[in-house]
């Protein structure tokens, strides 16, 4: 079978699940030496039809060619086989195997006359060359649990380089990577672009999508809607395409110094050798942003605070009470909500309902006297959830699984909203949710801290800091290296504070 990069097309593909319509009449290709993007809605049908070109969906109606030949791409293994290779949205590796196990499976190499000797030298050599070549600095005999999602992230990527594909196509792949680490990406897509392969790419950033596409296609409910090449790049434009409506750019929120006692304040905060010495304090209708590297110890700070995380030092008060020692249970009770990064292994249940995912950090308000949940409360929490955070889905009783991945990062900040928290601390918030549903995060954000709500974003997006943020907190090897509030809110200062540096 057939390794060489090619002209892959799409002709007249329908799909459904259930009666749910996900793609109708879909045709577009993706050329040898280029990238073209997918944009639209989080459930436009961009991962569907990415799923389809990689055999893990089949078509209920279309055709998959690569250059004129029909493609009969029944399983992932197929389309492996004609050299197409999927990075999927969400890292999916076994978290108890190696990292250069999760590299080979399904192509473990053998060595000697016993098929059963694994070539484990041979593994981790050619492992460790894959990862070396995205800038990815692990060990490949570490356990994958010990990884950052976007370490599992850019191993993936690696998996692709390592089996040698050359029809790449990448959902959302720099969701959870930093400014640095997408360089490193496009550095690799830019290198693969010029030896020939052909690269999709799905992405929900505007300016990652001006730097690295040649064709931009956009999908909205489940149709392409435009197609343009790189010199008819419009971000208007391709926004209108993909909601139906004008979004407004670059607005920013009316900065002010917070006022009142502190509803959360830290002290002392550590958790050798990942930070030590953190003190920070938030007051009420105060929006605080973290920023920092990944690694660099804002999400286990945040962790700490919430009580995921052992702390080896210091205390966390909450409206007075001191919470430093109390269960997660009790924290949340207390009026304390993290809404984390990983949505998939920490934020939903994905074979559970978007109703049982939406009423699960308040199963005990939802009990009866009888132990007996209250399934008419539940019920309107939910439909409460899909309406203001307009969820596209058939119902609440729909698995969460099914739903797009920013879908899913709704249900969770819905789940966590609806307890009426004092404060929220929000690990990535918008991550892979689409510009439409960004800006009505947004909106969602400065609504809460309009009505008291303190609120922590956690975020690698300096223009989110900027856009969100009355101050900026820059953690830079586990402490706390400034703090910017007021007219020193800017990408330079920001910028510069995470990295360690003083922009001048």
């Amino acid at each position: 079978m057939s390794r060489t990069s090619g002209l892959l097309a799409a002709a007249g593909i329908d799909k459904r699940f259930g009666a749910n319509s996900v793609l109708r009449n879909v045709s577009l290709s993706l050329a040898p030496g280029e990238v073209h993007t997918l944009m639209g809605e989080n459930g436009a049908g961009k991962s569907t039809l990415f799923r389809i070109l990689a055999g893990i969906h089949q078509p209920d109606a279309g055709q998959i060619s690569l250059d004129g030949a029909a493609l009969d791409l029944r399983n992932p293994s197929a389309a492996y086989g004609h050299g197409i290779y999927l990075v999927p949205q969400e890292p999916a590796l076994l978290k108890e195997l190696s990292v250069a196990e999760n590299m080979f499976l399904g192509m473990l190499p053998t060595r000697g006359r016993f098929p059963s000797r694994i070539d484990w030298k041979t593994i981790r050599g050619q492992a460790q060359d894959a990862l070396s070549a995205l800038g990815l600095d692990v060990d490949v005999r570490d356990d994958a649990k010990h990884l950052s999602i976007a370490q599992q992230q850019l191993v993936e990527c690696a998996k692709a380089l390592l089996r040698g594909c050359r029809i790449i196509l990448f959902d959302e792949p720099t969701s959870p990577l930093t400014g640095r680490e997408v360089g490193i990406l496009f550095a690799i897509m830019r290198r693969l672009r010029g030896q020939g392969c052909t690269l999709g790419f799905i992405s929900h950033r505007m300016e990652e999508v001006s730097e690295i596409s040649d064709r931009v296609s956009v999908l909205r409910d489940g149709a392409v809607t435009d197609e343009v090449g790189r010199d008819g790049f419009d971000r208007a434009r391709l926004v209108r395409a993909m909601v139906g409506r004008e979004v407004i750019f670059d607005r920013r929120r009316v900065r002010r110094e917070a006022q009142g006692e502190p509803v959360l304040s830290v002290r002392g905060l550590a958790h050798a050798p990942v930070f030590s010495g953190v003190d920070f304090d938030v007051r009420p209708g105060e929006i605080l942003g973290f920023s920092g590297l990944i690694g660099s110890g804002r999400t286990e700070i945040a962790e700490a605070v919430c009580g995921l995380r052992a702390k080896s030092g210091g205390s966390v008060m909450l409206a007075g009470r001191d919470i430093s020692t109390s269960s997660i249970g009790d924290i949340i009770e207390a009026g304390l909500v993290y809404v984390p990064e990983d949505r998939a292994r920490h934020g939903v249940i994905l074979p559970m309902s978007i109703r049982d995912n939406a009423t699960a950090g308040q199963i005990g308000r939802l009990q009866r006297k009888s132990g007996i949940l209250n399934r008419g409360r539940e019920i309107a929490i939910a439909n409460d959830t899909m309406h203001r955070y307009q969820v596209r889905a058939r119902g609440i009783d729909q698995p969460a699984g099914q739903l797009s991945g920013g879908n899913q990062q709704k249900i969770v900040f819905g789940k966590w909203m609806s307890t009426n928290p004092k404060v929220a601390i929000l690990d990535e918030p918008t991550r892979g949710v689409d510009v439409g549903a960004k800006d009505e995060i947004y909106r969602l954000i400065e609504e809460l801290s309009a009505q008291g709500m303190a609120i922590v974003v956690i975020s690698s997006e300096l223009e989110e800091l900027i856009v969100l943020c009355d101050r900026v907190i820059a953690i830079y090897g586990g402490k706390i290296a400034a703090e910017l509030k007021g007219a020193d809110v800017t990408a330079a200062r920001v910028g510069a504070a995470f990295l360690g540096a003083e922009a001048h």
